[in-house]
């Protein structure tokens, strides 16, 4: 990666994108102030040694106490496969790499970093390599220069640039950000998703179901999960989704707390929201990713589904009289096998092991990760280090509770980032709505490339396992998605 402090490279940077060179440079004299340096350190140390020590004079901040937290309504949403600079990269004050990075492919040619312009879908790519093995190829001992190593092509190496993403980016630019967030393991969907409500995988490194691990044929054990916990604890819960309901992975039990999107827009409405609620977007579609439908953001479905479906929610949650004690947390599942250049830690975990190839503390990439919330700084980002344990530890904390794991118990609370000590900001600030983000997608008209399997998550359908359990199965429709959904289908599909 470059480094500034190199003149050779620096120049080299220069020459192909000088207004990156600009960003990269005014962004480390900025982290240098925040660190308390005098701008000059922002030469002489690495943009590692900067960032972290910036991170740490942002933690100083005290925590108020449990009791005296004014924020009693959580919300998670999770969305799906992308990484921090891939989305994100181009915020002033974040540490993001876009434009002039350069990797190799296995065949030994460089292909540069470039803006995905009307690029929404990835139609004729492949869906990027985000495995277990996978993302440690990618990451290559630390130089995360691997992303072409893998079977992918350019697409992964794609960036969005401001103004390209119809929500997030304006979400990020009003709220706090998180530039250090990794998504909790260097692997898949379900993993990942299993780690944002229990703190663990139960050893799982890829998307197999439940049943197919021994010792699990009911599904992971309810009892380790933060819904049980908040049950034990007498918190109100409840999980909220589409179609494909991630909690089914914990069984019976898990569906006992599973409920639609509707009845969270209802909820957000009439001021009714449990103290805990977690938000997923819907995975597949009755006419599947091919045409752009699906609303996760997942390739190949169109990203601007999954950011219209993200302003429904965040818009229902602003318009909520819950907002003014509430805090949104958006995040992604993992990085997708898009491009970052950030290397991520190793954490205590469960499951750690020497070996780099078996660790389960091997955190994955970045992810684009911000929160909504009346006590977060509007434009701020946040250096920390946090994961989906970080969200789980500020919960644990908010109602009294004791941590799921190693995981959760060693992570750092990501209340830090919040400002205690400002008076809210109650006025909601002025953010895209889903008819304005939405467009009509690639393959309308064309053909976007076949994916070798179907959805990670669609597995529970076809596989018989939510039939197992009693659930019945129904593709997404927009009337199941979104609370206006004719202003979304016109949006999506213009008239002839």
């Amino acid at each position: 990666m470059t480094d500034l402090r190199d003149p050779q490279q620096a120049e080299r940077l220069e020459h192909a994108a000088p207004d990156e060179a600009m960003r990269r440079r005014e962004f480390l004299q900025r982290t240098a102030m925040t660190a308390g340096l005098a701008a000059g350190a922002a030469s002489l140390l690495s943009p590692e040694t900067l960032v972290a020590q910036a991170a740490q004079m942002q933690r100083r901040v005290a925590l108020p106490s449990p009791r005296n937290m004014p924020i009693d309504t959580f919300v998670v949403l999770q969305m799906e496969n992308r990484s921090f600079d891939h989305y994100l990269g181009w915020m002033p004050n974040a540490d993001g790499r876009q434009a002039g990075l350069s990797f190799e492919d296995t065949q030994g040619a460089m292909h540069e970093t470039h803006r995905l312009t009307a690029e929404y879908q990835g139609c004729g790519h492949p869906d990027p390599d985000h495995s277990w093995g996978g993302g440690r190829e990618q990451l290559n001992g630390g130089a995360c220069d691997g992303f072409l190593k893998t079977g992918n092509d350019e697409f992964a190496l794609g960036y969005y640039a401001e103004g390209d993403l119809g929500f997030i980016q304006d979400a990020a630019k009003a709220f706090t950000t998180f530039d250090h967030f990794h998504c909790s393991l260097m692997g898949s969907t379900l993993p990942n998703r299993e780690y944002m409500h229990a703190a663990q995988s139960y050893g799982n490194q890829d998307n197999n179901l439940p049943p197919q691990d021994p010792g699990y044929e009911t599904g992971f054990p309810f009892e380790t999960t933060i819904w049980y916990a908040l049950q034990q604890a007498g918190v109100s819960h409840q999980y909220f989704h589409v179609d494909l309901p991630v909690s089914a992975l914990w069984g019976a039990k898990g569906l006992s707390v599973t409920a639609t999107v509707a009845d969270y827009f209802a909820a957000c409405a009439a001021g009714t929201l449990p103290s805990v609620s977690f938000v997923d977007p819907y995975f597949a579609c009755s006419v599947g990713e091919g045409p752009g439908a699906s609303g996760d953001e997942h390739p190949h479905g169109d990203v601007r589904m999954g950011q219209a479906y993200m302003a429904d929610v965040v818009h229902a949650f602003m318009e909520s009289p819950q907002f003014a004690r509430g805090a949104l947390f958006i995040v992604y599942d993992e990085w997708g096998g898009f491009y970052d250049h950030v290397a991520p830690p190793r954490v205590p975990d469960l499951r750690n092991d020497p070996d780099i190839n078996k660790d389960y503390g091997l955190m994955g990439f970045r992810i684009p990760a911000l929160v909504v919330s009346p006590y977060v700084r509007r434009g701020y980002v946040s250096h920390s280090t946090y994961g989906f344990e970080s969200i789980l530890k500020m919960i644990e904390y908010r109602f009294g509770m004791g941590p799921l794991n190693t995981r959760d118990e060693h992570a750092r609370n990501i209340a830090r980032a919040f400002d205690w000590r400002s008076k809210p900001r109650l006025a909601p600030p002025d953010l895209p709505r889903p008819e304005m983000v939405v467009s009509q997608p690639c393959s309308i008209g064309g053909t976007a490339e076949e994916r070798p399997a179907e959805h990670d998550l669609l597995s529970m359908a076809t596989s018989g396992y939510l039939d197992s359990l009693g659930y019945d199965y129904k593709p997404a429709t927009p009337e199941k998605a979104f609370r206006e959904p004719s202003k979304v289908v016109e949006a999506f599909v213009p008239a002839a």
